[in-house]
């Protein structure tokens, strides 16, 4: 491990031995999974056995199950997924351990947690990790109010790569999550700082902004404790920074004819019937992606037409089309592709096909043994999968 993982390490020991949550809050890549697993392979040194819970994405349950193998392979773990008749079989496996001896750490996700509760909560769990923590904002979630439930008698500790936020709401659920004892009722919490969270996005409390000002200020003082946050460019320096670039691509004619009969509300199909354009934002958004969002066009034989069309009637896959023959033909390069569409994602895995590039999608209809294999694939050594495609909300 590198030194400030061990200084990462060291600070979460000594919450847990202090009876103290926290959060880690490092940059992402900088191991926040290995630091989470060296503080379980230690408290399980110290003859703490367990049960340990990681909840996380249903896309991370995989890597968190690889790392414990290749971390801490005598630290066994259980991905706790599947189907009701699977979780049933594992419920019963992980119940004749009796202590969680020879199988310690539980690995779920947060759509798990909120299903199984009846049984999850039967569990005394001595350690419960948070993955992408940031996800507890909303106070009123059901996910926050469970994960309060089951982690009433053990530490808990929250994994973000996101800064903390200054919006006063969010603030007080991680204050609620962390320091329960403390920051338990929400009408202490607003008489202490004479703050009211219903009026906080009206226009009072725009005109109050110094006070809401302060309060935040205030919390951040009484988080700092429980928070560690490190960045690449303090502690990695042999790691190249992140380079973002923001590239325009123009409309193509098609589109900007598309466009304007969106906003003239005129746009019909290739029948001519009008087409309903509820939500106009969504709709001009949809002509920005692409025309076959819309409408897709058939060939001689009735079907969907694959041709060098799809690529020609959008600036963004002309764009696109002209990245990808480059980075190809450098090689040596794995390409990720992320849309907020999924029918986006359908038309970019024709896309894929007419050009013959090799790729794997992940959506939120693909199992989680779909979505291992196609990432082991992908990551895997000599791999000939050339893009990954994505949507963001597939979780």
């Amino acid at each position: 491990m590198r030194p400030y993982q061990l200084v990462g390490v060291h600070w979460m020991v000594g919450l847990y031995e202090n009876g103290l949550n926290g959060i880690l809050g490092d940059e992402m890549g900088l191991g926040k999974t290995i630091q989470t697993i060296a503080l379980l392979a230690h408290l399980k040194e110290k003859d703490v056995n367990g049960p340990f819970l990681v909840v996380g994405p249903l896309s991370c349950l995989q890597n968190w199950h690889n790392e414990f193998a290749k971390w801490a392979p005598s630290l066994k773990a259980l991905i706790y997924h599947g189907s009701k008749d699977e979780r049933a079989r594992l419920r019963g496996a992980f119940r004749r351990r009796g202590d969680q001896r020879d199988i310690p750490v539980m690995i779920t996700s947060y759509e798990i947690i909120i299903r199984d509760i009846s049984f999850l909560k039967t569990l005394q769990w001595k350690f419960i990790i948070i993955d992408e923590g940031h996800r507890l904002k909303n106070m009123n979630c059901r996910l926050l109010r469970e994960l309060k439930v089951l982690g009433k008698d053990g530490n808990r500790l929250l994994l973000t790569g996101t800064p903390l936020q200054n919006n006063l709401t969010e603030l007080w659920s991680l204050l609620n999550f962390l320091l329960p004892d403390i920051f338990d009722d929400l009408d202490s919490f607003q008489a202490w700082f004479d703050f009211d969270f219903s009026k906080e996005n009206t226009e009072e409390r725009v005109l109050q902004g110094e006070l809401q000002h302060s309060v935040v200020t205030k919390l951040h003082q009484i988080l700092r404790p429980f928070l560690l946050r490190r960045l690449k460019q303090d502690v990695e320096l042999e790691i190249p920074s992140k380079k973002e670039y923001i590239l325009f691509a123009a409309l193509t004619e098609w589109q900007q004819v598309m466009y304007k009969d969106i906003l003239d509300r005129n746009l019909v199909d290739s029948t001519g019937k009008g087409v309903k354009l509820n939500n106009l934002l969504m709709q001009l958004r949809k002509c920005c992606n692409h025309p076959y969002l819309f409408e897709w066009p058939l060939d001689s034989n009735g079907n969907e037409a694959l041709d060098e069309v799809l690529v020609k009637a959008s600036g963004k896959m002309l764009l696109l089309d002209r990245l990808m023959k480059r980075l190809m033909d450098e090689g040596d390069h794995k390409v990720l592709i992320f849309s907020q569409m999924t029918r986006m994602l359908d038309i970019l895995e024709e896309y894929c096909t007419l050009r013959k590039l090799k790729y794997r999608r992940l959506d939120g209809a693909v199992s989680a043994e779909d979505r291992i294999s196609a990432m082991k694939e992908f990551q895997a050594d000599g791999a000939d999968i050339d893009v990954f495609l994505l949507s963001t909300r597939a979780g």
